[in-house]
């Protein structure tokens, strides 16, 4: 079982205009997976038809943490909604663009936009 220290954690939520955003920080790989999917458990729990991932700290994300976000695209759409994704880094955008990750999120360049939803 790994520890993780305080600094690594990997996600926050917080809720502008209502809607649940989690800011992803760091790595999202095999072992901050497990609790970025912990942290975000109680969001899944409720009914969302919308949720958007602030990926304006993420460094990097491999296949365990886009298995992560594809639980929040899940219930996005359960929902009969979608998830979006904001401010990641070009290699980010292109580990979603390489996994085929575009069709399932709604890509925006920054929060703003996000939030008003111009993208989807």
């Amino acid at each position: 079982m790994h520890s993780i220290p305080p600094a690594s954690v990997p996600a926050s939520i917080v809720r502008l205009q209502g809607i649940p955003v989690v800011c992803i920080s760091g790595r999202l790989d095999t072992t901050s997976s497990p609790v970025f999917d912990a942290q975000t458990a109680s969001l899944l729990e409720e009914k969302h038809t919308r949720i958007l991932l602030d990926a304006s700290a993420m460094t990097y994300v491999s296949s365990v943490g886009l298995r992560s976000i594809l639980r929040i695209i899940k219930h996005t759409s359960q929902c009969g909604g979608r998830t979006g994704i904001f401010a990641a880094q070009k290699q980010i955008l292109e580990v979603i663009e390489i996994s085929g990750f575009q069709r399932l999120l709604d890509i925006y360049p920054d929060r703003e936009t996000a939030l008003n939803g111009s993208a989807g």
